[in-house]
């Protein structure tokens, strides 16, 4: 049977001031299955069966597992094929270490009209898909269809040149899978983008199970409209006007089997301590898991 398990997030743990290990244990006191890492801090552990030794005493396993692809869509042609070049290893440790799934991004804004910017996407998206194939990896793109950032954000973005609106919301997402034929690139399905975005419930049903590869669950501010919700003003799940539960029912139809990582930025947990923020959580999330006629565990 297809189950959606909590994840315990880097976002929930302070800042980042814990270390791999505290952080893995952390998530098995407080009763997680699982917790997100990224190669980089688990290789700098230890050797593959050390950190899998960790997980298992702990009784985590991954949630996912970031550093697969180390370039985006729009990066340098010779950078992006550099990226693919070590997909292959790279994947391998993923599995090594007990996990099949990575996290990346896809452009809320290109450098050039859309229309010339998606064939460019879909191809570097084809070879993306080809690069993971046979790893037993799958990768999830965040779209982000947010409608408010933080201004060094915008900065960040038009200082690349980033001006045109690109890829911004779930249909957009599935439009684009949908033309590259993915087999194992799919959808990080984040609450906040896909109600920020006009996103619907019967976009979710139509979104094959296969292709939604993580989940990230936050909620927004009740006396904010839709398209003023600010991406660092999140509210824990449950405390604003999001459907979530229905959310969850539909992902959970699609027949996702995987992960969600809660995921409040700004101000609403700041200077919470890990062990409480982690707390918080699973708490959060019983009476929305109960409404939608799911289990946590």
């Amino acid at each position: 049977m297809a189950r959606i398990r909590p994840t315990l997030h880097g976002s929930q743990l302070g800042g980042g001031n814990l270390s791999f290990e505290e952080k893995v244990v952390l998530a098995g006191r407080t009763g997680y299955p699982a917790v997100d890492f990224n190669l980089a801090e688990a290789h700098a552990y230890g050797d593959n069966a050390k950190v899998r030794h960790l997980l298992d005493a702990n009784g985590v396993v991954p949630g996912t597992i970031g550093g697969v692809v180390r370039a985006g869509v729009f990066s340098p042609e010779e950078e992006f094929a550099t990226a693919l070049e070590h997909v292959h290893a790279l994947a391998a440790d993923v599995v090594a270490l007990g996990g099949s799934t990575t996290g990346g991004g896809i452009s809320r804004f290109a450098a050039m009209p859309k229309a010339e910017a998606w064939p460019i996407a879909v191809e570097r998206l084809k070879r993306m898909d080809a690069a993971l194939d046979g790893t037993g990896v799958r990768i999830g793109l965040e779209f982000l269809g947010c409608p408010v950032y933080k201004p060094e954000t915008i900065t960040h973005w038009t200082s690349r040149g980033e001006t045109h609106p690109f890829i911004q919301s779930l249909a957009e997402t599935n439009e684009i899978l949908h033309e590259v034929k993915s087999r194992n690139v799919g959808i990080t399905l984040d609450s906040y983008h896909w109600y920020g975005s006009d996103g619907t419930i019967a976009q979710i049903r139509e979104t094959p199970g296969a292709w939604i590869t993580l989940l990230h669950i936050n909620d927004g501010k009740s006396d904010v409209a839709r398209h003023d919700l600010h991406d660092f003003d999140r509210i824990m799940p449950g405390e604003g006007n999001f459907p979530l539960a229905d959310w969850l029912s539909a992902i959970s139809h699609t027949g996702f089997d995987g992960f969600v990582a809660l995921e409040v930025l700004g101000p609403r947990m700041a200077g919470v301590a890990p062990e409480a923020y982690a707390a918080a959580g699973l708490d959060c999330l019983r009476p929305i898991y109960a409404k939608a006629g799911l289990s946590l565990t």
